[in-house]
């Protein structure tokens, strides 16, 4: 029998970033916006913290024991466990959030109170110190992203951004910018007339993809196939799905497929992820229509919000399996938006025997690629209970 000393990844708490509800008619917040942890354990979920000077919340992310949040105007860091405000940063029209080495990187885009027309900046990409929330960087708009922008996902030291003027009606554009983090390089990929107004961004094999609102008359889906990402060429694929609506609805790569929420719709859309032909099933429950998700890293179970937008009813999250059956669920607060993963590594003596005996499902190395035997290093082995173990080998 072999004891080791080997970390386990496992999931602590899944944070919930509810936007609150707001009066139409007067601009005043009936529910103040706010962040709440659901206790994974003792299967309890517990508020941290109120924003009671925002009209919303946009975006959560976690990294080195943080979280950050995006809160109306403000940029706020939150000790996981103090549950304290580590670093905040005001800043006008924060929409998504992205962390790459010690860097947070965010979109903007905003409308003006009185006018309601969109907000021009002299930046719609920023970043800032993951320490101490100070802006250090930012990519001019005549340089780069010259409109208002929503998703951002990085990949191999690149910034990929969904912008698409969404603030200004009627003016809707459809392009996928692409900034190389290192070189400080720009370039952009138009989504052509049907790809107006991309909400989400994906990044899968070979490429990236969208999920656009159009005119929010009707949806389409993107793929911008690219070299850097392994793609034999640069290419644009839109497929348009006509007569429906996305709005702002959830979407989530699982597998080799995007899922997408329509509008009045119960359940979710599918599409391959290669070629973004549908699907003919359905995903998921067909009783509640989804406003965000997020995919859990550790054993691909999808989180994902229901909210009726009121203040008479707390808002829910569904906890669902990879084929789309409802596993659980708990209330959150008022219109739970987005998600985020608290991940820690655990300690323990494991028996590496009966680990061998147990359904081990990949032995990898840190980057990724299979472990061969012989290696030396660190070990990640993925069970099947969604659990990971890394064990350094010396021998």
């Amino acid at each position: 029998m072999a004891n080791v000393l080997a970390q386990t990844e496992v999931l602590f708490g899944v944070w919930v970033l509810n936007e609150g509800v707001q009066d139409w008619n007067t601009g005043e917040m009936i529910v103040p916006a706010s962040v709440g942890v659901y206790d994974v354990e003792n299967a309890e979920y517990s508020e941290v913290m109120t924003f009671d000077d925002a009209d919303f919340t946009t975006n959560i992310l976690i990294e080195n024991g943080s979280a950050y949040v995006g809160a109306d105007n403000k940029i706020v860091k939150i000790g996981l466990d103090s549950g304290e405000i580590e670093a905040e940063v005001e800043v006008q029209g924060v929409r998504m959030l992205e962390y790459h080495d010690g860097v947070i990187y965010m979109t903007r885009g905003d409308s003006d109170t009185i006018t309601w027309a969109s907000v021009e900046f002299d930046s719609y990409l920023l970043w800032f110190d993951a320490e101490t929330l100070e802006q250090i960087g930012q990519l001019p708009a005549e340089e780069g992203v010259g409109y208002a922008c929503e998703g951002i996902s990085i990949e191999e030291g690149r910034a990929y951004v969904a912008i698409n003027n969404g603030f200004a009606w009627a003016q809707e554009v459809g392009i996928v910018g692409v900034y190389d983090i290192s070189t400080g390089e720009y370039e952009e990929h138009d989504l052509g007339e049907d790809g107006k107004n991309p909400a989400h961004i994906k990044v899968v094999e070979g490429g990236v993809l969208t999920v656009n609102n159009t005119d929010w008359s009707a949806t389409s889906l993107s793929r911008v196939d690219l070299e850097q990402l392994g793609s034999e060429e640069n290419s644009v694929t839109t497929e348009f799905v006509d007569g429906v609506a996305a709005g702002c609805n959830a979407a989530a790569v699982i597998g080799d497929e995007l899922i997408f929420q329509v509008s009045g719709e119960m359940g979710m859309r599918k599409a391959l992820a290669s070629d973004l032909s549908p699907v003919e099933e359905m995903w998921g429950p067909a009783e509640d229509n989804y406003y965000r998700m997020s995919v859990n890293p550790l054993n691909g179970e999808v989180y994902a919000t229901v909210t009726n937008f009121s203040a008479d009813e707390l808002g829910e999250v569904h906890i669902i399996n990879s084929e789309g059956q409802l596993l659980g669920s708990f209330e959150a607060g008022e219109v739970p938006g987005s998600i985020a993963f608290d991940i820690r590594s655990v300690e323990s003596v494991f028996d590496l025997d009966q680990m061998e005996n147990s359904k081990i499902i990949g032995e990898f190395d840190l980057l990724g690629r299979p472990w061969v035997e012989g290696n030396r290093g660190v070990k990640v082995t993925k069970m099947s209970d969604g659990s990971v173990v890394k064990i350094y080998e010396a021998r």
